[in-house]
């Protein structure tokens, strides 16, 4: 990535704490009174010792009532000045940097979520998770301590050289002189370890989705007892991400090494110089004390900018896997232009379409079929035969190559997302429900529908029994995935939410797979009321739950190649009564 780009993302990322300035402002005065009013002690004592204590002109009593003004002046600045700027510089630089990585975040979920299906495919939920938390963790420190803190020291720096100025111009250069040494170890330790930085985010991705795919997968790894080789497994990723982890730590330890040197060493420069300035006369006691107690917050800040190097380091690499996503466009957009699709009758057309994942890959070949209003077709063929893609073409999950898919006419390209996906449900094989109530879950169909509708669509999908019969009703927790609920029942309330949904066009994929007598039975009639009017495409490998269709298409190598009835399947002698025959003379056998 070239510098321009990683700049471009640092002001990117500025635009996000913009809004927020005037707390940003605050912050730095507050910090700005923090680290300033400590260097008028230096000058207070520098004046109590030589024009105070070690003046002879002045008595006991003058030089008491001097000592005491002086320290009761300095009290109250400390509590009337300093304290209440510090509470004010910790909680708005607080504010502005987690209100800016809010806004942040959500964006980043929000782009995450309308990515197109291909997006998924290509990464891991592990890997978009980390650069949602992680990544986003590490750019907050950008506005909690490094935007703020930079005006602060280098303020800080301005007024400590305004004041060792004052007292001694070759003393202080003498204290500036090991500067240069330091920021050439600044800017070379800020490359490696940005480097580094990225290069461990990147690995916590790769483990974060493996692990996570693990933990999902938990009872298969039961199953074929393979706990220790995921224990292997996890282990070879964690000492991967160790060593990566440890080349930050060298370069961090190196770099606080060689700082705390310099920032060791130029104190004794600097009182041995100033020692032999008092000596010559060329200072007063005081004015070398006052001078050493400068060094500490002289050299404060730079162990400060040497640590900000590292918060900036990592930030950075951070901001740069964020905005990898951010600058990554869906494949599926609005067209310009693109209008709402009106209220529909169901007809849907596929006209000569040809689809591919890669270039490498084609699936569909110029299938053209056109599907009534109220049709029920089925859908079967062998795996990679093109089934699921079609039925993914239809709400645009992808874009089709070449040809055209249209509803009631319209072009599904040619329409906005939002109302094309508003006329469609789905009902899918695996049934995708999320942490929280039953309600909820229900409701992800229709937001917007009464307890009466969410009732009766529960009613409809023959849920409402085992619902009621739920500690809490309505409100029971599901769980994560549904983990509280059985198979059955999970795909029940998929039903009862595409009943409230109430879409023309429906898509049942494998909806009674793997599922006990009883709940086939629940869930075959709920979808018989649920089809009834609805313009419904059904996946189904198993021939018996497809008979009543008032049409099967048979798919072979992306290609439709027979179309009809059950019967007139049947009748013409191929592929489909190759299938019919091979899964019933297996039910027989059985």
């Amino acid at each position: 990535m070239s510098t321009e780009v990683k700049r471009h993302n640092f002001w990117r990322f500025a635009e996000y704490v913009r809004p927020y300035w005037k707390y940003l402002v605050l912050a730095v005065a507050g910090g700005i009174v923090k680290f300033t009013v400590p260097l008028l002690m230096p000058q207070v004592t520098r004046h109590l010792l030589d024009d105070v204590f070690l003046n002879e002109m002045l008595t006991s009593r003058q030089k008491t009532h001097e000592l005491l003004f002086y320290a009761g002046g300095m009290a109250a600045i400390f509590v009337f000045l300093y304290a209440p700027f510090v509470y004010i510089r910790h909680l708005c630089a607080d504010k502005a940097s987690n209100r800016a990585v809010f806004n942040m975040r959500c964006d980043l979920y929000y782009r995450i979520l309308r990515m197109s299906a291909s997006f998924f495919h290509r990464n891991k939920s592990g890997a978009i998770l980390t650069r949602l938390i992680s990544d986003i963790a590490l750019a907050q420190n950008l506005v909690g301590t490094a935007i703020t803190n930079i005006w602060m020291d280098a303020i800080a720096l301005v007024v400590i050289l305004y004041f060792l100025l004052r007292i001694d111009v070759l003393t202080t250069v003498v204290a500036l002189a090991t500067f240069p040494v330091y920021l050439f170890f600044f800017r070379r330790f800020s490359r490696e370890m940005r480097t580094v930085t990225r290069q461990l985010q990147d690995e916590l991705s790769v483990m974060s989705s493996s692990a996570q795919e693990r933990i999902a997968g938990s009872v298969v790894v039961h199953a074929f007892a393979q706990e220790h080789t995921e224990r292997k497994r996890f282990e070879c990723d964690s000492e991967r991400l160790f060593s990566t982890n440890m080349k930050r730590v060298l370069i961090q330890s190196l770099n606080q090494s060689i700082t705390g040197t310099l920032v060791g060493i130029s104190p004794l420069i600097v009182i041995c110089f100033g020692g032999y300035r008092v000596i010559a006369g060329a200072m007063t006691v005081g004015e070398l004390i006052a001078v050493t107690m400068y060094l500490a917050p002289l050299y404060l800040p730079l162990q400060r900018f040497s640590e900000l190097n590292v918060v900036y380091a990592n930030a950075m690499a951070a901001l740069d896997r964020i905005y990898e996503i951010m600058d990554e466009k869906p494949e599926i957009v609005d067209a310009p232009g693109a209008v709402e699709l009106p209220q529909i009758r169901g007809e849907v057309e596929f006209d000569r379409v040809s689809f591919s994942y890669n270039e490498s890959c084609p699936v569909l070949h110029d299938v053209a079929l056109r599907v009534r209003p109220g049709e029920r077709v089925a859908l079967v063929g062998p795996s990679g035969s093109g089934k699921t893609t079609i039925i993914s073409l239809i709400p645009r999950f992808y874009d089709v190559q070449a040809g055209h898919i249209r509803i009631d006419g319209h072009d599904v390209r040619e329409v906005t997302i939002k109302s094309l996906r508003r006329h469609i449900g789905m009902v899918l094989q695996d049934p995708i429900l999320f942490s929280g109530s039953v309600r909820e879950n229900i409701l992800y169909g229709k937001p917007e529908a009464t307890d009466e509708e969410v009732i009766a669509a529960s009613r409809a999908a023959n849920a409402y029994e085992f619902i009621m019969d739920m500690p809490h009703g309505f409100d029971s927790e599901v769980g994560e995935r549904g983990c509280f609920l059985s198979g059955g029942q999970r795909q029940r309330i998929t039903i009862a939410r595409a009943f409230l949904k109430d879409p023309r066009i429906l898509i049942l994929d494998e909806a009674t797979a793997n599922l006990d007598p009883e709940s086939e039975h629940l869930i075959q009639l709920a979808m018989k009321r649920l089809v009834v009017g609805r313009t419904t495409f059904i996946i189904a490998h198993r021939l018996s739950t497809i008979i009543n269709a008032d049409r099967i298409l048979v798919l072979s190598a992306g290609q439709v190649v027979e179309s009809g009835t059950h019967h007139e399947l049947l009748a013409n002698g191929g592929l489909y009564r190759d299938y019919h025959r091979k899964q019933f003379a297996s039910a027989d056998a059985n």
